[in-house]
């Protein structure tokens, strides 16, 4: 199936008129947690604060972080420190606690001080991998042992 693709607009009704355009079958809800918007496709159930992380910061705030906004994960100071698209949010959880709740063919670990998310990734070299978010840019460093692995992983979700 070819899909009409319109300009980075992300509007609602833009979005709405792709997926009737192309005749796929959505439903559209109204979060109640939050004034977002949730469109489902076909037969998913997952809305976006079910999708949603809570997490409790170093000072005992806690915060509902989505996926999307994670840019990576780094393990400083005995803390683990989320890099997120608007802000850093420190926390006591240990890198283990991350690698069971993140989904694994997005988030991986090119050292074992950090987990990327794979949307970010602009360049992966044998020293560091790069994370690009608008004019936001970072260097995680990789390991040898986990390079591999990462950059298997981040060639196979290219391909998706």
């Amino acid at each position: 199936m070819e899909v009409k693709k319109i300009g980075q607009t992300k509007t609602k009704e833009n979005i709405v008129e792709v997926l009737e355009t192309n005749s796929i079958v959505f439903s559209m809800t109204k979060c109640g947690d939050c004034e977002r918007i949730c469109i489902s496709l076909g037969d998913e159930k997952d809305s976006c604060c079910n999708s949603a992380l809570t997490v409790q910061t170093c000072n005992k705030d806690i915060y509902k972080v989505y996926h999307d906004e994670i840019l990576y994960i780094a393990i400083e100071d005995r803390k683990s420190v989320l890099y997120l698209t608007d802000r850093k949010i420190e926390t006591y959880y240990h890198i283990n606690h991350w690698k069971e709740v993140l989904d694994k063919k997005v988030f991986v670990q090119p050292h074992y001080s950090y987990i990327v998310n794979l949307n970010y990734v602009d360049k992966v070299t044998k020293d560091f991998v790069k994370i690009k978010y608008g004019d936001k840019e970072y260097s995680v460093y990789t390991s040898s042992r986990k390079i591999g692995a990462f950059r298997k992983a981040f060639l196979k979700f290219g391909e998706q």
